[in-house]
């Protein structure tokens, strides 16, 4: 039986072809309507945050120094509240009610009959162009005040300040809406990055982690439809209801658009994500029987190239997941009101630079040291894989954090995502160092190729080549050559994995070879055994 093969074939077979092709043209169909469909609800969400926050800010609303936080979700009552500082862990409770269903909202507190009830307002075609001004009373003694709006069609509607302030709560919403969408944005990109680095390189890792994170986004995607009308009710509730402070119809539209585009991108994440998994097994099954072109690897050494891999595809992953939930967090401590409210703003930057500065070395460190299996280099990977972990982990002892946390639910899928990659990656880590000289190395290390129209001793040697040969010479191998004839019809068609590039295949030859005999004590040959053939 061969040890090594020393020739390869670049032609690979008409299904593999036409599988590469068709995951290709799904890559590009699916990722481009991702695309629009992200691109349109961030169009929609920037238009209506505008207004809202034109406003707010008009009105004199403190944005940088105040919050909402809705203490009672339940539809009828609901209780919104106006905070200076964090409702948790505060001696003094830093709360008021600006709004309560109970109290505010005549449907539930039965103060009006409905022939009682005010007329709902509307800015009509608002798109169009609209002009804010305020109403200052002469006796005004705070910061907020009514303001009369104008649009274009010349209908004006006034603002009282309650109405104002209330909408302070689809401000701090539709800022984080405009937030998800830019990272989804940006995911189609990373996407269509790796999953062309997984065409070009017959990467598994690749395949694995688009996989997973087409997987995660599906999942979101069937959130966000369940959030909307969640939303929605509570909006209307607020602000649109009549007899409440605004009694302003705004946002229904809004939801109706955004409903459509959310239920479009379901559509499409889920539709792409079962055609993606057919595609992806048939790939993964492909570029798993290229890993080894080593003939007879054994069933253990299979096994901790699959632990291998999943270690890659953690690293893949890691790399947009942490960098997304470490800009979301940046994103908040720097541009809203935690700004003001937190205390230890200096600890949290120093752990954002920290975790940037050592994601790409330690993504490399992971790369390397398994695939070598560099003892040293492994333990340094692991060290900063436990760092980065405790350091996140202690991030949930922060109030600011934690509030964050709970009160974003995309910047706790993000984050809790990003933890359990790294615990996945560190565990995958400790198995994969356990089993270091357990033969992982060695099959993975390239092999001299050998061209029948060149000579071998023109052949550039290279120091895993020279290792390969004294490792030979050493067990008392001796070079010899002979005649191999190949019938070609027997010959399985291999084809070469992209992903380990060390690797080198060719179609066999029918040439002198170069192969080894052993040697006995007293210079007489022994079995013989081909190096190479």
């Amino acid at each position: 039986m061969s040890l090594f093969s020393s020739t390869t074939t670049f032609a690979t077979s008409s299904a593999a072809v036409a599988v590469t092709f068709v995951f290709v043209i799904d890559l590009f169909a699916v990722d481009e309507r991702h695309g629009i469909a992200q691109s349109l609800l961030f169009s929609v969400d920037f238009q209506y945050s505008e207004l809202v926050t034109s406003l707010v800010k008009i009105g004199g609303v403190p944005v940088d120094t105040n919050m909402t936080f809705l203490q009672s979700s339940t539809a009828g009552q609901l209780n919104l509240q106006l905070c200076y500082d964090i409702p948790h862990g505060q001696p003094v409770y830093p709360c008021t009610t600006m709004y309560d269903s109970r109290i505010n909202n005549p449907r539930f507190s039965g103060q009006i009959t409905s022939e009682e009830l005010p007329t709902v307002h509307s800015f009509g075609d608002w798109m169009q162009g609209v002009n804010i001004t305020q109403i200052i009373p002469s006796n005004n003694s705070t910061t907020v005040v009514p303001i009369k709006v104008t649009t274009a069609d010349g209908k004006s509607v006034t603002l009282t300040r309650e109405c104002v302030r209330n909408l302070l709560y689809p401000y701090q919403i539709l800022l984080n809406l405009r937030r998800e969408d830019i990272a989804w944005i940006c995911l189609q990109f990373w996407l269509l990055a790796i999953s062309f680095n997984a065409i070009l390189n017959d990467s598994v890792p690749h395949i694995l982690a688009v996989l997973m994170t087409r997987t995660l986004a599906t999942a979101w995607a069937m959130y966000a439809i369940w959030r909307g009308p969640f939303f929605k009710g509570n909006f209307h509730e607020i602000l649109a209801d009549p007899g409440t402070p605004c009694s302003l119809d705004l946002f229904d539209t809004f939801w109706e658009r955004r409903q459509g585009f959310e239920i479009a991108d379901l559509v499409l994440s889920g539709t792409s994500l079962i055609f993606f998994v057919g595609i992806s097994m048939r790939l993964l099954k492909q570029y798993n029987e290229q890993s080894f072109k080593v003939v007879g690897a054994p069933p253990h050494i299979m096994r901790l190239h699959k632990f291998f891999m999943a270690v890659l595809a953690c690293l893949q992953m890691e790399a947009f997941v942490l960098v997304t939930a470490m800009g979301l967090w940046v994103d908040i401590l720097v541009n809203t009101y935690i700004a003001k409210f937190s205390e230890h703003t200096a600890v949290y930057e120093a752990l954002i630079i920290c975790t940037t500065i050592l994601l790409i070395p330690w993504i490399a460190m992971g790369w390397y040291s398994i695939r070598r299996e560099m003892r040293r280099l492994m333990v340094v990977y692991l060290a900063i894989g436990f760092a980065l972990f405790s350091g996140w982990v202690i991030m949930f002892y922060s109030i600011v954090y934690r509030w964050s946390f709970v009160q974003w639910p995309y910047l706790g899928c993000f984050t809790v995502a990003a933890l359990l990659i790294l615990i996945a990656s560190l565990v995958l880590g400790v198995i994969c160092r356990i089993n270091f000289g357990k033969g992982l190395a060695h099959f993975r290390k390239p092999i001299l190729s050998l061209y029948p129209h060149i000579k071998l001793n023109s052949l550039p040697t290279s120091p895993l080549s020279v290792h390969a040969e004294s490792t030979l010479q050493s067990l008392n191998f001796a070079p010899d050559s002979f005649v191999v004839n190949v019938n070609e019809s027997d010959v399985k068609e291999k084809r070469m994995s992209k992903d380990s590039k060390d690797f080198i295949d060719f179609d066999e030859p029918k040439a002198p070879v170069l192969v080894y005999f052993t040697s006995s004590a007293g210079g007489k040959r022994g079995s013989r055994m081909p190096g190479w053939v």
